[in-house]
């Protein structure tokens, strides 16, 4: 499946800040599974992004700003395609794959958690399977309840939450059993009836054999090829779409708006790119 991606954000600052700094991971990755076609990010003020590349092989984008900013605006398009069925990757770096065993401060250990897992046999998404029933039975999606600094125990206590909570408590349980469980970033693509998905996603996958199958406990299904991966990690920490900091004293107000968009007519490029162009 083919997916045209338009993300934006624009942040305003009451007063001018200096030496802004932004990391963006917001363009889709290439890895098992995924293809990046196309990618572009424009900003405004101008302003060149640079691609890095961390320990978890997630590709994304440094930005700094010399001079004063008052608004901030970054556009992110791209297509991408994907996959139904989830491939092999290359196995990771023993200590990388034992982080991933590990709680975090937003995914702990405490034995409320563990309980949610406590019965299940089978495979690894078999019991990821089992594990989302339970958190369905206690949880209930709703915007905001939480934010950005909640943890899977705290949403445990809750009870409602979105997207990121369930991943964390569904990534936190997995791990209690000792299984390679990691937090996924991305998009979801429109569902069978809809023209447009409008929202950024977070989804958890665990380890089976040398296949990474990814599981959606804010919707009770499997990932499939409507999920559109930005990059993966040990919890939202590590994958934040926008992470940085500046100088100054202000406060600030932003929006996002997010648009997904099957290609019903793929064109087939003559040589795999992305771009990363400043605004003109």
């Amino acid at each position: 499946m083919r997916y045209r991606i338009h993300w934006e954000t624009t942040y305003t600052y009451d007063a001018p800040v200096r030496s802004l700094h932004t990391e963006l991971r917001v363009l889709p990755a290439d890895r098992a599974g995924q293809r990046l076609v196309d990618g572009t990010i424009h900003l405004d003020p101008p302003a060149r992004p640079f691609a890095l590349t961390d320990a978890w092989e997630n590709r994304y984008h440094h930005v700094d700003f010399a001079a004063p900013v008052e608004r901030l605006t970054i556009e992110m398009t791209a297509e991408v395609d994907t996959v139904d069925t989830p491939a092999p990757e290359p196995p990771l770096a023993p200590l990388l794959l034992r982080l991933l065993t590990q709680p975090t401060p937003r995914s702990p250990e405490d034995p409320r958690i563990s309980a949610l897992a406590d019965g299940l046999a089978g495979s690894p998404l078999e019991i990821a399977r089992g594990i989302s029933a339970r958190i369905a039975e206690r949880c209930v999606f709703e915007v905001g309840q939480t934010d950005v600094s909640t943890t899977a125990l705290d949403f445990l206590d809750h009870g409602r939450g979105v997207c990121q909570d369930f991943t964390h408590l569904l990534v936190a349980a997995l791990r209690s059993r000792g299984l390679p469980a990691r937090y996924v970033s991305g998009y979801l693509g429109p569902a069978e009836g809809e023209e447009v998905g409008e929202a950024s996603h977070a989804w958890a996958q665990v380890l089976d054999g040398d296949t990474w199958y990814g599981f959606d406990a804010a919707n009770g299904c499997d990932q499939d090829g409507r999920y559109i991966v930005t990059g993966i990690g040990r919890d939202y920490d590590d994958v934040p779409p926008m992470s940085g900091g500046f100088h100054g004293s202000a406060d600030h107000e932003w929006t996002t708006t997010v648009r997904v968009r099957m290609d019903d007519s793929p064109r087939q490029p003559e040589q795999h790119h992305q771009q990363e162009q400043q605004q003109q």
